[in-house]
């Protein structure tokens, strides 16, 4: 019969120690995962088109906080379109179930540009919470790949823009196109440098004090007669202060300033007379009766000028008659007649023959 072995207190030790280290590290894998062991916790379901790199465990979090984590991930038996391929089974705590309302939807999220994917829930405002073994609506996301793919279309982009530039800068440098000749041709050069040899000749005849510029830079010709200028300015004001001549009288002299107030005063009671219809402009400007007998006559002279436009009356016919235009020519050239005749000789029409009966 085989001996039993017996266990020391150094292996038992060893033993419990490798226990606990199981232990916590089993309650750190849960607390990193978002788990949990303690606390009550409910299912909820989500459907999304596709799962690529969530694992079983993977966080759920509530816009960014833990509450739970990802129970298990199936094919759906029956999707009614290829948004709900896969289904998700969610493990929440309890505490959150209050936050976790029926317009919340779930998606996909990749932590950083290369992490892993979670479940992202985007927290609800104003469902109602949602029940244990209830269903969050899914929203898909953008996968990695068409991240990648759409990398790529930026990619080749990039490079047919650089083989553009490329191109462009071979013209350029081949002194082609407008910006390659303006680099390459040295006529451009020789233009410039005879453009700053030209700004040099004036800058120097400038400062020689030559031509128009230069004598007003230099010449103290224009300072001494701005200088007098000021002068004669500084004299004139000054005189205008001592009250010399008719600007410093006008400005100083008391008895301007009582004329015009004389006028104004003048002025402000021939106005109150005008106001209250005293004299001839104040009747003129306030009597109604004025107005009135204006207002006739100028109907009268207007039913007048009626008349004579219409050849009514003697003056109408005066006016526009042609007869007595045509009369009045014939007499005025008989008239004309009889005077020559009378020049001629005015004994035939001073003839006086005196009888005695």
């Amino acid at each position: 019969m085989a001996q039993r072995k017996q266990l020391t207190w150094t292996e038992l030790r060893v033993g419990l120690f490798v226990l606990v280290g199981l232990f916590i590290l089993a309650v750190a894998i849960f607390y990193i995962t978002g788990a949990g062991i303690l606390g009550p916790k409910y299912r909820l379901y989500t459907y999304l088109p596709e799962v690529e790199g969530v694992t079983a465990g993977a966080p759920v979090r509530l816009d960014g906080v833990a509450i739970g984590n990802v129970e298990k991930i199936a094919l759906n038996p029956h999707p009614t379109d290829r948004t709900q391929s896969i289904q998700l089974i969610l493990r929440i705590d309890k505490k959150f179930s209050p936050d976790v309302r029926t317009d919340s939807t779930a998606s996909l999220v990749t932590e950083g540009l290369l992490g892993d994917r979670y479940v992202t829930i985007k927290r609800g405002l104003s469902g109602s919470p949602l029940k244990p073994e209830s269903t969050i609506p899914g929203a898909p996301a953008v996968a990695m790949t068409e991240m990648v793919e759409r990398g790529t279309d930026l990619l080749d982009t990039l490079n047919s823009v650089s083989g553009e530039l490329r191109g462009i800068i071979d013209q350029v440098q081949q002194g082609k196109g407008t910006v390659g000749k303006l680099i390459k041709d040295p006529a451009l050069y020789d233009n410039v440098n005879a453009t700053v040899a030209r700004l040099n000749t004036m800058v120097g005849s400038i400062q020689e004090g030559k031509g128009t510029a230069g004598k007003f830079l230099t010449s103290d010709e224009l300072y001494t007669k701005v200088n007098a200028t000021v002068d004669n300015v500084n004299d004139v004001v000054g005189a205008v202060k001592e009250q010399k001549g008719t600007a410093g009288k006008l400005i100083y002299d008391p008895a301007v300033y009582n004329s015009a107030r004389g006028f104004l005063d003048n002025g402000n009671a021939v106005l109150s007379d005008v106001r209250a219809g005293k004299g001839s402009l104040g009747k003129f400007a306030t009597d109604e009766a004025l107005y009135n007998n204006l207002r006739d006559a100028s109907g009268q002279v207007r039913d007048a000028s009626a008349k004579l436009n219409s050849n009514q009356g003697t003056a109408g016919k005066l006016f526009t008659d042609p007869n007595l235009y045509d009369n009045l020519t014939a007499m005025s050239g008989d008239l004309r007649l009889l005077i020559g005749d009378f020049r001629k000789d005015p004994k035939k029409f001073l003839h006086v023959k005196l009888a005695v009966f």
